[in-house]
């Protein structure tokens, strides 16, 4: 019997200039240890992807989810025989964006990004792996051409 795929809820939150929250993974962590990612996690079971997405901005931030603007492409990727499926949006919060309330357990750091220190996201990663690059990137993108209006 094939194993159901695990759903990833993502949070691309874009600042007044345009540049994209993402967090550092303690070197504790057992997937992706001291590598750059985005706020978010997996769907429990029976879990609505959106109240999912909610509970894993306030968790990981401490900011409440305000406004989804648009969901970018769906991200299919696995790690030691388990399948995922990474549904990424981008959105606004409510909350004092130059003091997230980070899990110090699960993250190090919190670091906004936008063209300039993009390269960073590739920090630690396994070459080819520019899951987070790649969709930080797409979320500028977006913003850049005005698909997506911050508030």
């Amino acid at each position: 019997m094939a194993s159901k795929k695990q759903i990833v809820a993502s949070a691309l939150i874009p600042d007044s200039f345009g540049r994209i929250f993402v967090q550092k993974r303690t070197m504790s962590r057992r997937l992706f240890p001291g590598c750059w990612d985005l706020v978010g996690g997996h769907v429990d079971e029976g879990e609505d992807v959106f109240a999912a997405l909610n509970r894993e901005i306030e968790e990981e931030t401490g900011w409440k989810l305000r406004t989804i603007i648009e969901e970018l492409t769906v991200k299919p990727w696995s790690s030691n025989g388990t399948e995922y499926e990474e549904r990424q949006f981008i959105v606004t919060v409510d909350g004092d964006l130059e003091r997230p309330s980070l899990e110090t357990a699960k993250v190090s750091e919190g670091l906004w990004v936008d063209r300039t220190n993009i390269e960073r996201l590739k920090e630690n990663r396994e070459p080819g792996d520019q899951l987070i690059y790649d969709s930080v990137l797409e979320a500028l993108n977006r913003l850049k051409k005005g698909r997506s209006s911050i508030g």
